[in-house]
């Protein structure tokens, strides 16, 4: 494995190693939530058919480790704004009383909000992506809604998938060039408090 972080107690080392783990984490949480939903509703097990509500460019081969890392964090971003959204949607409408389900929501909302800053410290001085949201509900009424939260909880799923897969495959030189632009920085601001 030439190139690639050299795999300690926990995995990769440094920042892209916790990561990395926290990305790994989050994802299994998501799947966990989406069973969860899936039970609770009785839905059925199979995905919703359609694209994803959450849009980036695609990760290509071509693609610098940094620019991937940025397009997932923007894909990352808009999940948790569409979580946010299911929460304050399902607190209205369904007024439940506090499960196992909604303990894996906040879980994951508050996992997802620490992948979010974590995965920003990956990003080093380069191009910033935007992801596009279908806002659309599936129909109207309370099962459109159900439906529209089924979608958003696979797209947490498929991103934090993508967002684990990619950082698991992170080359050293991402971790040494955000410890570069750190050290950079740490010297700039103490050149500046003096």
């Amino acid at each position: 494995m030439a190139g690639r972080a050299s795999l300690g107690r926990h995995g990769l080392r440094g920042h892209a190693g916790r990561s990395t783990a926290l990305a790994r984490l989050l994802h299994e949480e998501c799947i966990q939530l989406l069973e969860l939903y899936r039970k609770r509703e009785s839905l059925p097990s199979s995905p919703v058919a359609g694209d994803y509500l959450v849009s980036v460019p695609p990760l290509v081969p071509q693609m610098s480790d940094a620019e991937k890392i940025s397009i997932l964090h923007a894909a990352l971003k808009e999940c948790l704004r569409l979580l946010e959204d299911v929460i304050t949607r399902e607190d209205v409408e369904f007024s439940e009383e506090k499960g196992e389900y909604t303990r894996q929501r906040t879980t994951v909302k508050d996992r997802l909000g620490h992948l979010l800053v974590s995965t920003e410290r990956l990003l080093v001085d380069g191009r910033r992506f935007e992801a596009a949201v279908k806002e659309e509900l599936d129909g109207s009424g309370k099962f459109g809604l159900k439906m529209w939260i089924l979608r958003v909880l696979q797209d947490l799923v498929h991103w934090t998938g993508q967002t684990s897969n990619t950082l698991n495959q992170l080359p050293v030189e991402v971790e040494k060039a955000t410890k570069r632009i750190s050290q950079r920085t740490s010297r700039v601001s103490r050149k500046t408090r003096n």
